[in-house]
C-alpha cells in the first residue's frame, strides 16, 4: 500500500501562510523547552504536519511538499503553512523525485520554547549523488517554519536514501532532544547542541546485521528516563540504547533483536510509566519476515510491553492482533494491509494509551481498497479487544462515502489538538477524489472523549481548505 500511495504524481505548490496564526506575545519567556513536541507556533495547541511527497513543485515531478495545519480550541483548523524546497528560508531546491516530506518528525531541538519540524527527502541528490537523501530542520516560532538548515548528511553514496525515517528522543539522558535518521542501509545519530545556524555533525551507528536502516520509533521501554530507539526492518527489529551509567553517544548500541515488520509506534498502553512497542507486518505476502503468518496475508500487529528488567526493555515474545483475533471486528482477507499505519496515545484521558491501526486496503462493499481504521483500547493489562471499533467513510457521522482506491487509513495520528486532555484521531485518505488519475487526498479529524473516539462533529479538510491543487494526494505521510 505505501508504495502505491507514495509514488504518485501531484500538482504544483507554492509556499503560503493562510488564515492568520494565533498571536503570541513578543515578550513571552522562551528559555524553557516547548511543552509539546509539535506546537510549532507556541500557542499551546498541538499542530499536525501532513506530507505530500509525490507533489510536483516548480515543474519537478515528485519533488514533494509538506503542509502544517494548526491546532486550536476546536481542534485542527484550515490555518496552515505549505512548505517546499522553493519556500523562502527552506534550504535546498526542489528536484525530480526528491520526495520532500517522505518522512516527518518534530521536537524542540534548539530548546527555545517552540517545536521544530524535521522533513526527510530520501530521494534528494545531495552533493549530486542520486538518491543520497537529505533532512531539513525548520525552526518553530511566532511566525513558524520560515527558516532552517540541513542536517550534516555524512557519507554520500548512490541509493543511500538518507532521511527515509526519522525519530526524535532523549537517547543520551541529558533531557535534551536527539535525532535519529535512517536510510536504506544506514543509521545516523545527532546528539549535542542545536542552534539556528548549526547542528551537531552526527555519527554513524553500526548495526549487528548487514544494514542499520529501517523504520524508527523512540520510547522509554525500560523506564530509566532515557529513550531507546526501535529500528524496524523487514526481518528484524533492533532496539538500541545507551549503556547504563554512560553519557557517551558512542555507547549507543543494539540491546535486543526482535521480529521485524514494516510500521512501528511507541507509547504507554498499560499506564505503568514505561513505553510499549507495536510493530506491524502489514503485507506478509510481499514482505515476509520469515515467521509464520497468523493473518493469512491480511497483516498483523505485535505488541510488546516495556520491562525494566530486560535488555532493551522489550521481550522477544508479544501479543499478536489481526482481523481474526477474538473481539476485533472484521475478517482476515489477503492484502488488506492491516497495520499499514499505527499511532499510540491516550484517547479517553485515563492515562492508558489506545492503539489506532490503519487498514487502507480494506474492501467496503463493492469498493476495493476503500479503507478503514481500527481503534483498540488500552487498560491496566495492556490492550484489550473489548470495545474495539472501526471507522470508515461509511460510518454514520463521518463525512464522505467509501469509494474504490480511497485508501482511507493510509496514515493515522493520535494527538490532543484541542488541549482537552484527550487525544484526537487524524486519518488521511490520499486517494480521495481522483483528479487526472491522481488522488486529491483528505484529512479527517475525530474528537477524543472519555468514551473513546466520537463520530459527532467529525471534520474533514481537502485541497480547497489548504489552498493546494486537486490531485495533491494530501496525507501520503503524517507527523509520527
Amino acid at each position: 500500500m505505501r508504495n502505491l500511495v507514495r509514488f504518485v504524481l501531484a500538482a504544483a505548490v507554492v509556499a503560503s501562510v493562510t488564515g492568520g496564526l494565533p498571536a503570541v506575545s513578543a515578550d513571552r519567556a522562551v528559555a524553557a523547552p516547548a511543552r509539546q513536541a509539535d506546537d510549532f507556533n507556541g500557542d499551546g495547541y498541538r499542530d499536525l504536519a501532513v506530507g505530500m511527497p509525490s507533489k510536483t513543485v516548480g515543474g519537478k515531478t515528485q519533488a514533494g511538499a509538506v503542509l502544517v495545519t494548526f491546532g486550536s480550541a476546536h481542534g485542527l483548523t484550515g490555518k496552515h503553512v505549505t512548505l517546499t524546497q522553493n519556500s523562502p528560508g527552506v534550504p535546498g531546491a526542489p528536484g525530480y523525485q526528491d520526495h520532500f516530506g517522505g518522512s516527518i518528525a518534530s521536537g524542540d531541538l534548539n530548546r527555545d520554547g517552540y517545536a521544530d519540524l524535521l522533513v526527510g527527502a530520501e530521494g534528494d541528490r545531495t552533493a549530486g549523488t542520486s538518491l543520497n537523501g537529505s533532512v531539513t530542520v525548520l525552526w518553530g516560532g511566532p511566525s513558524p517554519l520560515r527558516g532552517g538548515l540541513a542536517l550534516p548528511p555524512g557519507p554520500a553514496y548512490p541509493s543511500r536514501m538518507f532521511g527515509a525515517s526519522l525519530a526524535v528522543g532523549d537517547f543520551t539522558g541529558d533531557s535534551a532532544p536527539d535525532v535519529a535518521v535512517s536510510g536504506q542501509s544506514s543509521l545516523r545519530l545527532y546528539t549535542g547542541t542545536f542552534t539556528r545556524t548549526k547542528a551537531p555533525a552526527g555519527r554513524e551507528v553500526t548495526g549487528p546485521g548487514p544494514t542499520s536502516g529501517g523504520h524508527l520509533a523512540a520510547g522509554d521501554f525500560t523506564g530509566d528516563g532515557k529513550d531507546e530507539l526501535a529500528v524496524v526492518q523487514q526481518k528484524d527489529t533492533f532496539v538500541y540504547g545507551q549503556a547504563p551509567g554512560t553519557g557517551d553517544a558512542g555507547s549507543f548500541t543494539a540491546e535486543a533483536r526482535l521480529a521485524g515488520g514494516d510500521t512501528v509506534a511507541a507509547g504507554d498502553l498499560n499506564g505503568d510509566g514505561r513505553d510499549d512497542l507495536a510493530v506491524a507486518l502489514s503485507d506478509p505476502r510481499l514482505n515476509p519476515n520469515g515467521l509464520a503468518d497468523p493473518s493469512h496475508g491480511s497483516g498483523y500487529v505485535t505488541v510488546r510491553y516495556g520491562n525494566r528488567s530486560l535488555s532493551g526493555g522489550l521481550a522477544s515474545a508479544g501479543r499478536v492482533y489481526h482481523q481474526d483475533t477474538a473481539g476485533i471486528p472484521g475478517t482476515d482477507e489477503k492484502d488488506d494491509e492491516f497495520g499499514a499505519a499505527l499511532s499510540i496515545a491516550d484517547i479517553t484521558g485515563d492515562h492508558r494509551a489506545e492503539l489506532a491501526i490503519g487498514v487502507p486496503y480494506e474492501a467496503l462493499g463493492r469498493h476495493g481498497r476503500a479503507g478503514d481504521v481500527l481503534v483498540l483500547r488500552g487498560g491496566a493489562g495492556g490492550l484489550t479487544t473489548t470495545g474495539a471499533a472501526r471507522y470508515s467513510q461509511d460510518t454514520a457521522g463521518v463525512p464522505g462515502s467509501a469509494e474504490h482506491n480511497d485508501v482511507f487509513g493510509s496514515r493515522v495520528r493520535l494527538a490532543d489538538f484541542d488541549r482537552d486532555g484527550r487525544a484526537d484521531l487524524a486519518v488521511t485518505a490520499p486517494g480521495e477524489d481522483v483528479y487526472r488519475n491522481q488522488g486529491s487526498g483528505g484529512l479527517w479529524q475525530f474528537r477524543g472523549t472519555g468514551a473513546g473516539v466520537s463520530t459527532s462533529g467529525v471534520r474533514v479538510f481537502g485541497p480547497e481548505d489548504y489552498g493546494v491543487a486537486p490531485g495533491s494526494a494530501i496525507g501520503e505521510t503524517l507527523l509520527g
